[in-house]
């Protein structure tokens, strides 16, 4: 009977424990749980980047710069006159085809440059049939960067080895990819690209610094420079609610907020917390009012 009586006992320990366990874990993630509400992003006219910034960091706002993995390619006037004098270039890319074309991403700090290959139209397993001309590829890599053409071409090889003894399972094996170490040539890979299209069309996503030009000669894409803006956060913390400002050369502005899921969080003083931000920043202050926000009132 005491037997029984201590089996019991300690069933019934373990279910409190079990219990105790998983309100502890709930209350974790109650706490930790969040409310938010990000916006698209928007331009604003005639914004002056640094003044804005300059206004953030009067009203004691804390002010981060962004910062990318790219580089600022030195005297390059026209792109220094529009994208400003801070610029970095991220990516240039070379299309072979509508479906086949060459990226070259650039890691500054690392001192690399990764040249991947999409070959989106394989069918089945990528082989080396599916990459474009050796010629071709070796005239891309010598336009992109200070290097002869043996020097390109062993980078190729390198590439279709890749291919051959790669595990066609493996993530990332239909895109092969091998890193450079040789000086970027970009200004050689932008005159290019400049010189040979009739048609360039700019994109930009507001607030997030991103700007991407594409090169078209009648209907084919040639290809693409992508850049990244001076951009930087604004955030203000207030009695447990924190409202962020995402600004960018080109007056793009994009906001977010958040707080904890269980307090109150109405559209309406969100909006009024980003009007006093904004008329700090020289922002008009009408643009809170027009800004779509989305609201998610948990992380879970």
């Amino acid at each position: 009977m005491n037997r029984l009586r201590l089996v019991a006992v300690a069933a019934v320990g373990i279910v409190i424990a079990v219990v105790a366990a998983y309100a502890v874990f709930a209350g974790v993630l109650i706490g930790a749980d969040v409310a938010s509400y990000t916006s698209d992003g928007v331009t604003v006219s005639d914004l002056a980047y640094e003044d804005a910034l300059e206004g953030a960091d009067a009203a004691g706002y804390a002010v981060e710069r962004v910062g990318s993995s790219g580089f600022h390619p030195a005297g390059i006037d026209d792109l220094d006159a529009d994208l400003g004098p801070e610029y970095e270039a991220f990516r240039v890319t070379y299309d072979h085809s509508a479906s086949t074309r060459l990226w070259a991403t650039f890691y500054d700090e690392e001192g690399i440059t990764v040249v991947t290959l999409f070959a989106d139209d394989a069918g089945g397993d990528l082989t080396v049939d599916d990459l474009p001309p050796d010629e071709w590829l070796v005239d891309r890599l010598t336009l992109l960067f200070e290097m002869d053409e043996a020097t390109a071409a062993a980078y190729v090889e390198e590439l279709k080895t890749t291919v051959r003894t790669g595990d066609p399972t493996e993530p990332g094996a239909s895109t092969p990819s091998v890193d450079v170490d040789e000086p970027v040539a970009f200004r050689t890979a932008y005159d290019d690209l400049t010189a040979r299209a009739t048609a360039v069309n700019a994109t930009s996503t507001p607030g997030s610094g991103w700007h991407e030009r594409v090169y078209r000669a009648g209907d084919e894409r040639l290809g693409s420079a992508e850049f990244v803006l001076s951009r930087a956060t604004v955030t203000h913390e207030v009695d447990g609610y924190t409202y962020r400002v995402h600004v960018d050369y080109h007056g793009g502005v994009a906001v977010d907020a958040q707080t904890r899921a269980s307090r109150a969080f109405e559209e309406d003083a969100v909006r009024v917390a980003f009007r006093e931000m904004f008329e700090a920043m020289g922002i008009p202050p009408e643009t809170a009012d027009h800004i779509q926000l989305s609201y998610r009132g948990s992380v879970w």
